[in-house]
């Protein structure tokens, strides 16, 4: 079985490469951050990347966990970003497998109407973690995907500790469980640390050196994770050399 992650990236126009991508991986489970849910019709179609997503129909089943509702980005009063209409950001899941659980659990700030990044650098804006429980062939498999707070140089700091308590508290342990998304935060962090002490961490077990690509100028940087606990069997791992977003493709083949 197979289970893909990726931040799309809300800045670039990528829904179709996307798309492409998920059809040549054939997946079975799919996991996406900074997904864009256009509600209004008048949103541009770069901002539709969750609405063009669900519709694969490789994937009957999908929940999506968004972080906040927005028209426009905005920073010192100035608009630098116009969605075109009211749209959500946050994470999807797409699954050949039933969805028999799914919550959305805020952990730092709530979902509101607004996005003004002016002190996005000093307080960000909200979190929560994507929480599913799918059914795969009559066995549980907990999902928990995350795009964690945004912090400086990606090095930590007491609110990424709190969110690596959160995630920790969330984890089935009874059940297999896997752990991805967009942490924000280095490998050497603390933050990771707490979480390596209680998951296999596959960027750790498999070497990689980094989960961005060359074009985006952060070649080297790792920030994108898989963990998994000891009731998923991994079979490979591998980062995707791909530039279909700011960040690589995570593809994990294992059995539960």
């Amino acid at each position: 079985m197979k289970l893909l992650n990726l931040n799309i990236c809300v800045k670039l126009d990528n829904s179709n490469k996307v798309v492409k991508l998920l059809n040549d991986i054939d997946a079975d489970i799919c996991a996406f951050q900074e997904a864009m849910n256009g509600i209004d019709d008048s949103c541009y179609d770069m901002y539709k990347s969750k609405n063009k997503l669900v519709e694969i129909k490789n994937y009957p089943f999908s929940e999506f966990a968004p972080l906040f509702i927005a028209n426009v980005v905005s920073e010192n009063g100035k608009i630098i970003r116009d969605f075109g209409g009211n749209a959500e950001q946050g994470s999807l899941i797409l699954s050949k497998f039933k969805i028999k659980e799914h919550y959305n659990q805020f952990y730092y700030n709530e979902y509101r109407y607004e996005y003004d990044i002016t002190e996005f650098k000093e307080k960000d804006w909200c979190r929560s973690i994507q929480n599913a429980i799918i059914n795969v062939n009559g066995k549980d498999l907990q999902i928990i995907n995350v795009h964690c707070i945004w912090n400086k140089d990606k090095l930590g700091d007491e609110r990424t500790i709190k969110q690596s308590e959160f995630i920790l508290a969330k984890i089935r342990f009874d059940i297999p469980c896997i752990v991805l998304g967009d942490f924000n935060l280095l490998p050497s962090t603390d933050s990771i640390k707490m979480i390596n002490n209680k998951m296999c961490n596959l960027i750790d077990e498999y070497n990689i050196k980094t989960t961005r690509p060359t074009f985006d100028g952060k070649d080297g940087l790792v920030c994108d994770y898989i963990f998994v606990n000891d009731k998923v069997k991994v079979n490979d791992f591998k980062v995707l050399n791909s530039d279909v977003s700011d960040h690589l493709p995570l593809l994990l083949d294992f059995e539960i």
